[in-house]
């Protein structure tokens, strides 16, 4: 059995998303600065009313954009800078034997991962460790010997030994 995540895919996918967002988000930063001007100099002698509206567009716009940029923005850029740096990055190849994976979600350099409680093996002792993959459905059974390429403590390709 072979597990592996097509880094250069996931590269792409999250890079156009990065694109779209930030494209999305000129354009409403371009509107509302429009309309705040449009409000303002259009309005003819009790521009008050305008300047208020404007006043309060720009203050929702504000909040949006504290949303934007620590939610959406960030998240989304977290994963287009890890998978990035996977071209420069190194790729450890280890033996190990395979524990269980659990169910949780955790956040684990800018990505969502599920927690791999893996055993190396090394000379006369053995090292229980936690490692992390990037979906939950990983086709190994407890105590399967396995060959893990991983960057960042996330594994890429895993493949079971015969």
């Amino acid at each position: 059995m072979h597990y592996s995540v097509d880094v250069k895919n996931e590269y792409q996918v999250v890079k156009s998303k990065l694109f779209r967002i930030s494209l999305l988000f000129s354009l409403i930063l371009t509107a509302i600065l429009v309309a705040d001007v449009l409000l303002v100099t259009l309005s003819k002698e009790n521009y008050i009313p305008y300047l208020i509206v404007s006043i309060v567009i720009t203050i929702s716009f504000a909040w949006f954009a504290i949303f934007f940029f620590t939610n959406i923005f960030s998240e989304t850029n977290n994963k287009y800078r890890y998978f990035k740096g996977y071209e420069l990055g190194l790729h450890p190849t280890e033996e190990v034997e395979f524990l269980r994976q659990s169910d949780e979600l955790c956040y684990i350099n800018g990505l969502y991962v599920y927690p791999v409680y893996v055993r190396y093996m090394s000379n006369l002792s053995a090292q229980d460790k936690v490692i992390f993959s990037l979906k939950n459905d990983l086709p190994y059974e407890m105590g399967d010997k396995l060959t893990l390429v991983t960057y960042q403590r996330v594994i890429i390709s895993a493949e079971k030994h015969k």
